[in-house]
C-alpha cells in the first residue's frame, strides 16, 4: 500500500487514510433535519439557567447563548448548536448546517469542558467508514432528551447507505464523564471503521490500557496518519484509552480520557465482541473497530497474518454497537484521568521541591502507568495499584530524580522529592526583547518550552520529539519571566528586538546552584524605516486547532520581535487580539486586525485536493456564532467564498496563503507522479476545482489555468480574485525553493494583468516558529502604532506600496512614483536605498523588468546603507521590481534559523506610451 507523504512545513495538508472520528451523543426533545426544527418540549426563548437546574438539554439561541456557550481556546460552538450539561460538564454538538474539518455537515461533538471555566481544549471527532477521510458519516438529524438526572443528544448519520446512531449523554451520577453509545448498520461490505479525534499538533497524547495497564505505552506514540494503512500493524495498540493533556502554561488546565468500553457485533439477539485498537500520533487519535473477528489470531494484535484478513471481513446485515466514555479532568496531566479509572487503588501523596515539575510513574516492566503535575506548592496526590514502581520526577533544565517505591494497600505519603540544584539566571526587565541561548563547549541548548512529558512520535525514519525552544520572550511589562533555570555550563546569549535594532550578545558561564544576573543591554534602534510599519499578516496561536500556544504568549512574542501590526490567521475562526494586547498593557507597542484563515481540509468531487488556504481581514468575529461567524466554505470555489465574505465584511482584504511548497510542480512539464506530489494546502498546486497545478509558463486563457479566470455567472467573481499573494512563507527546509516557486507564479500572473500584491509573513504557530519575520512593510503617512489608521493600512496594502523582507529594508521610486503606482514615460531614474543593521549583511541587488533580471549590482556587505540612482529606459508598457539578498552569517543564522537576508519590492508600473493605461506585457 502506498505511503501518504508527511508534509514538512504546514502538516495540516496530510491525506488521511486509516483514521476516523468520534461523534458523541444523547437523547430527545427537539428534532433537527436539514433546515427543519421541530420543538417538542422546551421553549427556546425561555432558556434554562445552570444555576436553576443542573441538567440541561437545549439548542443554543441568541437569547441563551451568552450564558450557555462554553469558552476556552478551542471553543467554537454558537447559536443553533446543541448543548447538554449535568451542571459540571458542558458538551456541544454542532448543528447540521455547521460544517466540520471532515464533513460539509454538522452533528459532531465540537466543545467539551467544565461549565463556566473557559477551559475548552477539545477538537472535534468524526466517524469514518474504512477509516477514510473521504467517507465520513454525515449528520442527518439531531434530537435531544432530558430527564431529572441526565441530558442527551442523539445524532443520526449516514454515508453510502450505512446508518449510524450516536448518543451523547451527561448525567449527575457521573459528573465528569460524557457517555457515548453508537450503533452502525447497513454497512454490508465494511471491513472496519475508525473514530478520529482531530487532535492536530495540539494536546499531547498518552495511550493507556485500563484492562491491563502493563500494555500502556504512554507518551511514546506511533505515526499512523502519514504512513497510511501500512502503519496499522505497528501503530494499532491493544489498549482502550487515549488521554490528552493541555500544556503546562494553559490558563485553565484540562485533560480528556477517551475510553472504548466495548465494541460488539450484533446479529438479532446474538452479540459477540470484535477486535478494537487505539492509534495515536501528533496529528490525530483514533479508535479502530473491526467488523468481525479474525479467522486466525485472537484479536490482540494486527500482525502480518491479520493484515490480509482485514479485507475479508464484512458486516453483512449485522450491526456494530460501541460504548465509549470521555472522562474530563481539571489538571493538564494524565493522573486526573487515571485517578477516575483506578478508583479502588491506593492513594499516594507527596511533594516536589519545585512546582514546575512532572512526576512519571513507571511499572516494573518499564511501561508507563501515569503522570502527574504538582500544584503551586509542589504537592501532588494520585491513585496507583499495589505494586513496585519507579517514581521519576522531571524538572526544568533536564533535571531528573527517581526512586523505586513499593505501593501497598493503604494510603501513603511519600518523602519529599528534591530535584537537583541547578543554575538560575535572572533576566533583564522593563525592555522588550527576545533572548536566544546557545550552549557552548559541549553545553546543550536549553529548552524553555519543555512540557516534561518526553512526548514523541516514531515513524519509518525514527523517533521525533517536540522541537526545543532555546529562546525567551520579553514584552517589557509586568508578567514577563523574571528568571530561568539552565544546566550548568557556558552560554552565548543574544538579545534581539527585530531587524531594525542592533544585536547584543554576551557569553556567560554558570555553575551549579548559582544565581547569575544576565547583564545584557537592550537592543537599540539602528535603522529607521520612515513611512513604513512592520506587519505580519499570518499569525497563529492556540485558538487554531493545530496548536495549543497561549494567546497571551503569542502577543508577548510579537512585541519582543518589534512587530507592529499583527493580523490573526486562526484556522476557520475570526479572532481579534485587541483584548489580549490591552490586558498585557502593550497597546502602545503593537496593534492588531481581526482576521481569519479560511482553511480547507476536505477533498470533494468539486475540489479533489481541497481549495487551499486564504486570509481574510478585517473579519470581525461574531461572539455568538458558530466558529465566531466563519462561513461554510468546504466544497466551494474561491470565487463564491470571496463573494460571500465580502457581503459580510465589505472592506475585507483577501490574501492567498502559501500557494506553493516548492518547485516540483512549477516546471513547463510535470513529473509523472505529479498527483502524488500535490500538497492540498497549496492552492496553486491544484487550483481547487481544476485538480491540476497552475502552469506559470502558459497563458491564463489556456487549460488548465483558465479555471482561475472563469467568472461566476451570477457575481462575476473569479477564483483568482485575491488582493494579496504570500510570496514569503518560511517553509522550513523548502524556504529558498518556496520563494522561487511562488515568485514565479506571482510574476506570471502580473505579466498577464493580474495585479496581486506580494507579501511576506511568518505563518508562526508555536514559540519554536519565528513570528513577525518575515514581515510586510506597509506604507503609512504616520507609521507610529499609537496613530495607526486601519483604513489607510488596508488601502496601502491593496495599492501595493509594500515590500517583503526577512531583514533588509528598502526605499524605491521611479521619478515621483512609488510601488503600486504607474510611471508615465519612456525614460526615468530609479532611486534605490537599501539599508540593514550590521548583523544582517546584503551583497546583491537584482533589477528586473517584467520579472526578468536586467542587471545585478554587487553590494559591500560590510556597509549598512547603499544608495543607487539607476537611469532606465523602456520600449513598451512594463513593470519594475527589485530583489535584495545576502548571506546568512553566524549571528543572523542564530536569530533567524532557516532563513537568509532577503527583500523584494512590489512593482512600479510603466505606461510607456503615456495613454494613461497599463498594458500587461504577457508571458
Amino acid at each position: 500500500m502506498s505511503k501518504c507523504p508527511r508534509r514538512a512545513t504546514n502538516p495540516l495538508y496530510f491525506s488521511l487514510v486509516t483514521c476516523g472520528q468520534l461523534l458523541l451523543a444523547a437523547s430527545a426533545a427537539h428534532a433537527h433535519s436539514g433546515q427543519a426544527h421541530e420543538s417538542v418540549t422546551t421553549e427556546h426563548d425561555a432558556p434554562p439557567h445552570r444555576t436553576q437546574s443542573a441538567v440541561i438539554a437545549t439548542q443554543i439561541t441568541p437569547s441563551n447563548a451568552a450564558h450557555l456557550m462554553p469558552q476556552g481556546p478551542d471553543a467554537i460552538s454558537g447559536v443553533n448548536d446543541w448543548l447538554i450539561s449535568n451542571g459540571t460538564l458542558c458538551a456541544v454538538v454542532s448543528d447540521l448546517d455547521h460544517e466540520g474539518e471532515f464533513s460539509t455537515r454538522g452533528g459532531s461533538l465540537v466543545d467539551l469542558g467544565f461549565c463556566n471555566r473557559a477551559d475548552d481544549h477539545y477538537n472535534s471527532y468524526y466517524d469514518l467508514l474504512q477509516g477514510s477521510r473521504l467517507r465520513p458519516l454525515d449528520g442527518q438529524t439531531i434530537r435531544i432528551q432530558q430527564t431529572s438526572d441526565s441530558a442527551s443528544i442523539i445524532v443520526d448519520s449516514t454515508r453510502d447507505g450505512a446508518v449510524m446512531q450516536t448518543e451523547y449523554r451527561l448525567s449527575t451520577t457521573s459528573p465528569t464523564q460524557l457517555h457515548i453509545q453508537k450503533r452502525l448498520s447497513k454497512a454490508d461490505d465494511l471491513n472496519f471503521y475508525s473514530t478520529l479525534n482531530f487532535n492536530y499538533h495540539s494536546l499531547e497524547s498518552f495511550v493507556f490500557s485500563s484492562k491491563n495497564p502493563r500494555q500502556s505505552t504512554g507518551f511514546q506514540n506511533e505515526d499512523f496518519v502519514s504512513r497510511g494503512q501500512s502503519a496499522i500493524s505497528v501503530a494499532a495498540r491493544h489498549a482502550d484509552t487515549i488521554i490528552t493533556v493541555s500544556p503546562p502554561d494553559a490558563e485553565h488546565g484540562i485533560s480528556y480520557g477517551w475510553q472504548l468500553l466495548s465494541a460488539e457485533r450484533v446479529s438479532g439477539d446474538d452479540r459477540y465482541p470484535v477486535p478494537h485498537f487505539v492509534l495515536a500520533d501528533d496529528s490525530s487519535n483514533a479508535m479502530l473497530i473491526l467488523s468481525d473477528t479474525f479467522y486466525i489470531g485472537d484479536g490482540s494484535s494486527i500482525g502480518w497474518l491479520q493484515m490480509p484478513q482485514l479485507l475479508l471481513l464484512d458486516l453483512d446485515q449485522d450491526a456494530i454497537e460501541t460504548k465509549e466514555i470521555i472522562y474530563v479532568g481539571k489538571r493538564g496531566d494524565v493522573a486526573s484521568i487515571t485517578d477516575q479509572l483506578l478508583t479502588d487503588t491506593t492513594l499516594v501523596s507527596g511533594q516536589i521541591t519545585e512546582a514546575n515539575a512532572a512526576l512519571h510513574i513507571w511499572q516494573d516492566n518499564g511501561q508507563p502507568l501515569t503522570h502527574v503535575r504538582p500544584d503551586h506548592d509542589g504537592r501532588f496526590t494520585l491513585r496507583i495499584p499495589r505494586g513496585r514502581y519507579r517514581f521519576e520526577v522531571r524538572g526544568s533544565a533536564s533535571r531528573t530524580i527517581s526512586r523505586d517505591i513499593e505501593i501497598g494497600a493503604t494510603a501513603i505519603t511519600l518523602d519529599t522529592f528534591e530535584l537537583p540544584t541547578t543554575a538560575t539566571i535572572k533576566l533583564p526587565q522593563g525592555q522588550p526583547m527576545r533572548l536566544v541561548f546557545e550552549g557552548l563547549d559541549g553545553t546543550p541548548n536549553p529548552n524553555f518550552a519543555d512540557t516534561l512529558t518526553g512526548s514523541s512520535v516514531r515513524d519509518d525514519d525514527g523517533e521525533t520529539f517536540l522541537n526545543p525552544v532555546p529562546q525567551l520572550f520579553l514584552a517589557g511589562v509586568e508578567g514577563d519571566p523574571v528568571s530561568v533555570k539552565v544546566a550548568p555550563g557556558k552560554y552565548r546569549v543574544y538579545a534581539t528586538h527585530g531587524p531594525e535594532h542592533d544585536l547584543q550578545k554576551v557569553e556567560i558561564e554558570v555553575g551549579d546552584d548559582s544565581l547569575t544576573t544576565l547583564e545584557i543591554a537592550a537592543p537599540k534602534r539602528q535603522i529607521a524605516t520612515p513611512g513604513y510599519i512592520a506587519s505580519d499578516l499570518h499569525v497563529h496561536s492556540g485558538v487554531s486547532f493545530d496548536n495549543a500556544f497561549s494567546e497571551t504568549e503569542r502577543v508577548r512574542t510579537f512585541v519582543a520581535e518589534n512587530g507592529e501590526v499583527m493580523v490573526s490567521s486562526e484556522h476557520d475562526i475570526p479572532v481579534d487580539y485587541a483584548p489580549r494586547i490591552e490586558a498585557l498593557g502593550v497597546q502602545n507597542k503593537i496593534t492588531s486586525i481581526a482576521a481569519a484563515e479560511v482553511t480547507s481540509l476536505l477533498p470533494t468531487e468539486l475540489n479533489p485536493y481541497t481549495s487551499g488556504h486564504a486570509n481574510f481581514f478585517p473579519y470581525q468575529p461574531d461572539p455568538l456564532a458558530f466558529r465566531r461567524g466563519m462561513i461554510n466554505h468546504e466544497n466551494r470555489r474561491w470565487r463564491n467564498i470571496i463573494h460571500d465574505i465580502k457581503q459580510q465584511q465589505p472592506d475585507v482584504v483577501v490574501q492567498l496563503n502559501h500557494p506553493r511548497l516548492d518547485l516540483r510542480l512549477s516546471g513547463k512539464s510535470l513529473p509523472s507522479d505529479w498527483q502524488e506530489i500535490i500538497d492540498n494546502g497549496q492552492f496553486l498546486d491544484h487550483m481547487g476545482s481544476a485538480g491540476h497545478p497552475y502552469n506559470p509558463h502558459l497563458p491564463l486563457s489556456s487549460a488548465p489555468n483558465n479555471v482561475l479566470i472563469e467568472p461566476d455567472p451570477v457575481t462575476g467573481m473569479r477564483d483568482i480574485d485575491f488582493d494579496l499573494i504570500e510570496v514569503i512563507n518560511p517553509g522550513g527546509e523548502h524556504h529558498e525553493q518556496r520563494i522561487r516557486a511562488i515568485r514565479q507564479d506571482w510574476l506570471s500572473l502580473l505579466k498577464q494583468g493580474e495585479k496581486l500584491v506580494a507579501t511576506a509573513n511568518s505563518d508562526s504557530h508555536r514559540s519554536d516558529v519565528q513570528v513577525a519575520v518575515p514581515r510586510t512593510m506597509v506604507n503609512m503617512s504616520n507609521d507610529q502604532v499609537t496613530a495607526f489608521n486601519q483604513a489607510e493600512f488596508l488601502r496601502s496594502l491593496k495599492a501595493g506600496n509594500v515590500y517583503g523582507t526577512t531583514g533588509p529594508m528598502l526605499e524605491i521610486s521611479l521619478g515621483d512614483k512609488v510601488m503600486g503606482e504607474m510611471f508615465s514615460g519612456q525614460r526615468g531614474q530609479l532611486s534605490l536605498k537599501v539599508f540593514s543593521t550590521d548583523w544582517i549583511p546584503v551583497n546583491l541587488l537584482k533589477l528586473q523588468i517584467n520579472g526578468v533580471t536586467i542587471e545585478e549590482y554587487s553590494l559591500d556587505s560590510n556597509k549598512t546603507e547603499h544608495t543607487l540612482l539607476i537611469p532606465m529606459s523602456f520600449d513598451q508598457d512594463a513593470f519594475v521590481t527589485v530583489e535584495i539578498s545576502g548571506p546568512a552569517e553566524q549571528d543572523y543564522a542564530a536569530i533567524y534559523p532557516g532563513m537568509t537576508p532577503y527583500a523584494f519590492s512590489n512593482p512600479i508600473y510603466i505606461d510607456y506610451d503615456g495613454d494613461g493605461k497599463w498594458t500587461p506585457p504577457g508571458l
